[in-house]
């Protein structure tokens, strides 16, 4: 007897599972929104940017790996739709009217504090997810180009084209590329 008692491991797959595309890019939305609206009350210029590098780099990790090229390329678009909304509901809780120049100059200039942590945000995700399989994304999008075929194609959904070009519709009818609506036999 050692009189050591083993700890049980801590597993974070549980506490915080893979994400999909969809659930990463939320995230990053809430995020973002949530550290804008909080820089904005607490006055900190630099929280904005801190989030943005979090929610990138939170998603880069915790995203599957086939969903990679998504979302290492979209956190800019997602954080200048949060800082855009950001900026509406903070004008609208301070009961200023929103005018268009004046929205624009309050994201213009929230966008060029938090510029550093832009760059380093995206740079720290891009290498996230270069190390969890972002290559392999580009290649296999490469191939999707190119007409190769890749080993693991998707499963067919009702609604979707087949090979033979012909669209199946979820009520059981086909549907020609030039519309004409055929029954499945």
């Amino acid at each position: 007897m050692t009189g050591q008692r083993s700890r049980p491991e801590f597993a974070w797959r549980e506490l915080w599972p893979v994400m999909t595309t969809r659930g990463s890019v939320a995230a990053m939305f809430i995020i973002f929104l949530l550290t804008d609206l909080g820089a904005s009350w607490l006055h900190m210029a630099a929280l904005t940017g801190f989030g943005y590098a979090a929610g990138s780099a939170a998603a880069a990790g915790r995203t599957r790996q086939q969903d990679l090229l998504l979302v290492a390329t979209s956190p800019p678009a997602i954080f200048l739709a949060a800082v855009t909304a950001g900026e509406l509901i903070t004008l609208h809780v301070d009961h200023v009217a929103a005018s268009p120049g004046l929205v624009l100059a309050d994201i213009f200039l929230t966008l060029s504090t938090a510029a550093p942590w832009l760059f380093g945000g995206l740079a720290g995700a891009l290498l996230i997810a270069t190390a969890r399989g972002l290559p392999q994304c580009v290649r296999d999008l490469r191939a999707q180009l190119t007409g190769r075929v890749i080993a693991e194609k998707p499963p067919a959904r009702p609604g979707s084209w087949a090979p033979d070009g012909v669209r199946r519709a979820p009520d059981g009818v086909r549907r020609a590329p030039d519309g004409v609506r055929r029954r499945m036999s």
